[in-house]
């Protein structure tokens, strides 16, 4: 079988592509590398559903509903109205 396997980036003889070598030789040596951006961590926490900011920890639903419930975190808990929300706290 003649060709290039799936997925490499070079010639038969093992040379690069004349594409890549272009770019390697626009960047410099040792510059070719992914730039994937800063990326996020994934949460080990949820994020309160109102700021989308801080971690949430207390489950906030309506009085006397068991369907929805929402994660909030303290400082936008303060500003409910207790008689119509019910607030648990997470682990609770």
């Amino acid at each position: 079988m003649t060709g290039n396997p799936v997925g490499t980036s070079a010639d038969r003889d093992g040379a690069p592509r004349p594409a890549l070598r272009r770019l390697r030789a626009r960047l410099g040596p040792g510059r070719l590398r992914a730039v994937l951006g800063p990326g996020r961590l994934p949460h080990t926490f949820p994020l309160c559903i109102r700021c989308l900011v801080n971690p949430a920890g207390f489950w906030i639903s309506s009085t006397g509903s068991s369907v929805v419930r929402r994660p909030w975190c303290l400082s936008c808990c303060q500003d409910l109205d207790r008689d119509h929300c019910d607030m648990i706290p997470f682990g609770g």
